[in-house]
């Protein structure tokens, strides 16, 4: 079981489309190069101590225009990227050697200065700034707000060819919640726990769009028979729309999701998805609609937007969370539709909402694994024993999420 500790520094990343001039552009292509050099470098070296750190920066100084600084962030982030495929080495996984494919910079915090809503960020000292009016993206206001009071930093950021990923950064006290809510993320749904409601989130539309880009996708890779320029351009035009009405379509439902836990003071209690999607030995069918499963990214949301807010976050093994009881610990079947039936205490119920039920209890109580535990706290707001009787307290919400 993983969980938030009582306080943590929270990073929130936010985009805003920009358009560049050639320098600005120039400047991301040599950043590039710049990176690709640094990388071959750290991967083809025995040993990379501060020494040969040092020698490579000076050399890499020579031929350099633009501050130095950045010079600095490309070999840090160098450094953490063959650090981390090592670490993946040592482990025995499976890692394959790093390679720089997108263009992008990281700009450090010390090359970037906010005085109100204009942000400034430098290139070459005394020559070539980069400003940017915050003001005129509404969505980041509030952050604006929260770096004006003092509550949070700009942390750094990452400039692209096309956009700007700004990080802000702030540390957080996670409050002691009152209760705890559970969140099952299925193919077609998700579904929440939370008191004596349950929320039934419906993300067949999601399903729908990579379903609907990938019809497109098959019919403009038969183009590159003929015109191989004219396809790559409309795939990476399509594969852009299909991730924006992804990314927009998660943004709100984990929105909705975190408010229902920040407005009830209530931790939230997620799955546990790590390695999900390795080595899929399900039918054809399956596997493809696994690999279009948004199940991580939806998480990952939701746990940055919930700890921003201070709401404590926590992960638990999700395993047979739909086909143990929660009344009695016995086996389910399946029967009609997606009810399952315990063999011991003849309890049938939605999968679901058993899913959610057991991932509660485990959550609070600590795993069937009896890996870690909560202080003592009520296993269920309703009575799990009597889940059939009790049922009449609960409240059902299905939600359709308005499509992007």
């Amino acid at each position: 079981m993983r969980r938030s500790s009582s306080s943590e520094t929270v990073i929130k990343a936010y985009s805003i489309p920009i358009h560049p001039d050639e320098f600005l552009l120039k400047f991301i292509e040599d950043y590039h190069e710049l990176a690709k050099t640094v990388l071959e470098e750290i991967l083809n070296a025995e040993r990379f101590t501060k020494v040969e750190r040092k020698q490579l920066r000076d050399k890499l100084l020579e031929e350099w225009e633009y501050a130095s600084h950045y010079i600095d962030s490309a070999i840090n982030q160098m450094l953490g990227l063959v650090d981390s495929y090592r670490k993946k080495l040592r482990r025995g996984e499976r890692a394959s050697e790093p390679r720089l494919r997108k263009k992008y910079v990281y700009v450090k915090s010390t090359l970037i200065t906010l005085k109100g809503s204009i942000l400034t960020v430098r290139i070459i000292a005394g020559k070539y700034y980069l400003r940017i009016n915050l003001e005129d993206y509404p969505y980041i206001r509030p952050l604006l707000e929260e770096v004006l009071e003092g509550k949070a930093k700009l942390a750094g950021l990452f400039l692209f060819p096309d956009r700007i990923v700004l990080n802000f950064k702030k540390s957080v006290e996670y409050f002691e919640p009152v209760d705890w809510m559970s969140i099952d993320v299925n193919l077609t749904n998700v579904t929440v726990l939370a008191g004596l409601t349950v929320y039934t989130f419906d993300t067949r539309e999601l399903y729908h769009i990579h379903r609907a880009y990938e019809l497109k996708r098959r019919r403009i890779q038969r183009i590159s028979k003929w015109n191989k320029k004219l396809s790559e351009e409309l795939l990476k035009k399509y594969s852009r729309r299909e991730r924006n009405r992804v990314r927009d379509f998660l943004h709100k439902l984990a929105n909705k999701i975190v408010w229902i836990s920040y407005r009830n003071r209530m931790g939230i209690i997620l799955e546990d998805l790590r390695g999900i999607k390795e080595g899929l030995k399900g039918s054809k069918e399956f596997n493809r609609k696994i690999s279009k499963w948004n199940a991580r990214e939806l998480q990952r949301l939701i746990e940055y937007k919930a700890k921003w807010l201070g709401v404590p976050v926590v992960y638990v093994n999700p395993r047979n969370s739909s086909r143990v009881c929660p009344a009695c610990g016995g086996w389910l079947i399946p029967q009609e539709g997606r009810l399952m039936k315990c063999l011991k205490c003849g309890l049938v119920e939605d999968r679901d909402f058993i899913a959610v039920l057991n991932l509660r209890m485990w959550g609070v109580r600590g795993s069937p694994e009896r890996v870690g535990g909560f202080k003592s706290m009520k296993t269920n707001p309703y009575g799990v024993m009597a889940v059939e009787k009790q049922r009449i307290g609960l409240k059902f919400h299905k939600i359709t999420p308005k499509p992007p």
